[in-house]
């Protein structure tokens, strides 16, 4: 789909462009989500840095660490709600596969669709929450609800993008140390490329990139 394809295009370049933001602010990330049921907070604590840069304003570890103080029972409870779907989801999804019934994978495969549409809400939930300053969690739902129904293809899309640069970053293991970050930046734009398509006067999405001359952005 050329518009997710788009906005997977500007995100690479955002990601490349704020390099050494992203590496120092994935690191952190790592090391928040530790304790597992942090992993809420910490994602927080990470999109605020990709909101504080999309603004032009300077982001430093200071900014990770309060965005993470700022949302963190909202995330806590986001952590502990997608634990609830999805660890139950996979293990009932993998237990149906093992019997041997038509009732059985059908089931399986109405979990599995369940599981999917879970996490193609999780695209849109954490950047609504910092982008519009969202701390109810039904409203966060909601709004991310409407945008899968409304842009379903897009939405499958991008995940799948996301998929890929999960591969990418899987097999060449050392730019793991980005791979939360660059998520954050495909998730980010893809929310702010919607909301330019609803509401243009208040969200600005630029689709176009400029690789020339911007190759060594560190030497800006």
């Amino acid at each position: 789909m050329k518009n997710a394809l788009t906005v997977f295009h500007r995100s690479v370049y955002d990601t490349y462009q704020s390099l050494g933001v992203i590496l120092w602010s994935t690191i952190l990330w790592w090391l928040s989500v530790l304790p597992i049921i942090t992993l809420g907070p910490a994602t927080a604590g990470l999109f605020y840095v990709i909101n504080r840069k999309r603004n032009d304003v300077t982001a430093g570890p200071r900014d990770f660490w309060y965005g993470m103080k700022k949302y963190f029972w909202i995330g806590i409870q986001l952590s502990f709600l997608y634990l609830f779907v999805a660890v139950p989801g996979l293990s009932y999804f993998f237990i149906l596969l093992t019997l041997d019934s038509f009732f059985t994978y059908f089931t399986a495969m109405i979990i599995l669709y369940i599981l999917v549409m879970w996490h193609l809400l999780m695209v849109y939930t954490m950047p609504f929450l910092v982008e519009q300053n969202i701390t109810k969690i039904s409203t966060l739902l909601k709004r991310s609800l409407r945008l899968v129904a409304e842009n379903y293809m897009f939405t499958i899309n991008i995940a799948l993008y996301m998929v890929i640069i999960t591969l990418v970053c899987s097999i060449i293991t050392i730019m793991l140390v980005i791979w939360a970050g660059w998520m954050a930046v495909t998730a980010y734009n893809s929310l702010l490329y919607l909301l330019n398509k609803y509401e243009p006067n208040q969200y600005q999405f630029d689709p176009e990139v400029h690789w020339k001359g911007s190759l060594r952005p560190w030497k800006k």
